[in-house]
């Protein structure tokens, strides 16, 4: 299979790499822009007429600028899986309408965006539990899943989702936020100039207060029940340390659970490239360490947006353009202008990731909280659903002398299964750090091959059908 040959590719199609090919393709640099949705802009950005967010109207315009692009000044690639990276760098595709494609670029830029970070508790695996973001993207599309909703887990997140579902016309019987109400609320020195942040922000929690739902932070999802699906959800109030408050549990009848303890950057691209990572809770866990430019430690490779550190639309907005600037200047294509805007945009990306920061931390909690929370949880409790490993299953490795997510893992299966640990293998992380004392950055992130993604053996084989 002969390789196709790009200057620069771009993977994911999200709000980082948009604004990054905008720019590329603006100064005529020919580029390729990869995501394996049908339409770019990332969940945050579409919605099922292709529209944006009016409280965004920077992201409009990055959008609008790639659908005016010539052409020949921009190849998009939707649909499209990536699969590999090989030393080159050389990126192995896997288009949805079959085959295999296999790319060369001088330069590539990771913008893989951000996944739903979820801890388990008693029924979390029944049908009708699901993720807040999954909840946000059938709305999007203008589907409302359920009439009555119970919002539930950890972070700011939480009070958006549930604005929006009472926007669509859904009932949310109650918001369960494990966060303090004092750990939502943000420094003064962080608001400032965001005060359509700040608007926002107040129509949404309005929009909840009005429809009369009950938001009671301190307070954890404690078990989901159903015959079957879910029918009903059980809250309970926690102490600081995590033990939940015997007495206060509150049985909520619900035809949908909407759960999210916040994100986790999609590392396993970049990974896989061997680019360097380090780890920071409060913005996302495990991430790629770039410098100031968005060079990763290889060569020819970039990395923007959530893969950064977890701060939302406008941060990734603002890398995606610092990589693409940074591109043209190491291109010799830059001018003064253009170098001055690079200083600009490095000093404002410090202030997003202060954000980003404050964002995260709510749902990232303390090692007592963890300890006693995991210490709570029946044997039975399904972590890895794909392989059927449940919780005792972990106990007993680890009593048995497995001490680390890696030995757990090939002793239980637990992260093999169809979604290649997309899912579980942050809970067994976070699982095994609970249960062992130690912090969750404290093991190596799980280890990742081609293919990133699930495809037929034969196409690996060479077939063409």
């Amino acid at each position: 299979m002969a390789a196709e040959r790009f200057e620069i590719a771009i993977a994911g199609g999200g709000p980082a790499g948009i604004a990054c090919a905008a720019v590329l393709a603006q100064a005529g640099v020919p580029g390729l822009l990869i995501d394996e949705h049908p339409r770019l802009g990332g969940p945050g950005l579409r919605d099922a007429a292709g529209a944006f967010s009016p409280f965004a109207p920077a992201w409009a315009r990055t959008v609008r600028a790639i659908r005016s692009l010539k052409k020949e000044a921009l190849t998009v690639l939707p649909r499209t899986g990536l699969i590999g990276i090989e030393p080159g760098p050389r990126l192995l595709l896997a288009p949805e309408e079959g085959g295999l494609r296999e790319i060369a670029c001088r330069r590539l830029v990771i913008a893989t965006g951000a996944r739903e970070r979820f801890l388990p508790f008693p029924g979390w695996t029944l049908p009708g539990v699901i993720a807040t973001g999954a909840v946000q993207m059938l709305l999007k599309q203008g589907i409302l899943p359920a009439a009555d909703f119970v919002v539930g887990g950890a972070g700011p997140f939480l009070l958006a989702v549930a604005a929006d579902i009472v926007r669509r016309g859904g009932r949310v019987r109650a918001l369960a936020n494990e966060s303090r109400l004092a750990d939502l609320l943000p420094p003064p020195g962080l608001l400032a100039g965001q005060g359509v942040k700040i608007l926002d922000g107040l129509l949404r929690t309005l929009r909840v207060l009005v429809s009369g739902t009950r938001i009671a932070h301190g307070t954890r999802l404690l078990e989901a029940r159903g015959a079957g699906r879910l029918q009903a959800v059980v809250t309970a109030r926690v102490d600081k340390s995590g033990r939940h408050l015997p007495g206060t549990e509150r049985v909520v009848p619900a035809a949908l659970l909407a759960m999210g303890f916040g994100f986790t950057a999609n590392i396993e691209p970049a990974q896989l490239a061997g680019c360097p990572l380090f780890f920071e809770d409060t913005l996302g866990g495990w991430l790629v360490q770039t410098d100031e430019s968005l060079r990763t430690g290889v060569e020819g490779i970039y990395a923007a947006g959530e893969v950064t550190g977890v701060g939302g639309a406008e941060k990734s907005l603002l890398e995606g353009r610092l990589a693409g600037l940074a591109i043209l200047e190491e291109m010799g294509r830059l001018d003064a202008a253009g170098r001055g805007e690079i200083t600009r945009l490095q000093r404002k990306r410090k202030a997003l990731l202060s954000f980003g920061r404050w964002f995260n931390r709510p749902s990232r909690f303390a090692a007592a909280c963890r300890t006693n929370w995991f210490a709570s949880l029946p044997d039975e409790l399904t972590i890895c659903r794909c392989e059927e490993v449940r919780l005792r299953d972990i106990r007993r490795t680890l009593a048995a002398g497995c001490r680390t997510p890696a030995g757990i893992k090939k002793a239980t299966r637990c992260g093999m299964g169809v979604c290649q640990g997309n899912t579980c293998k942050g809970i067994l992380q976070e699982v095994v750090a609970a249960l062992t004392g130690g912090p969750p950055g404290g093991f190596p992130p799980p280890s990742v091959r081609a293919p990133l993604r699930p495809v037929d053996l034969g196409l690996l084989g060479g077939d063409t059908v």
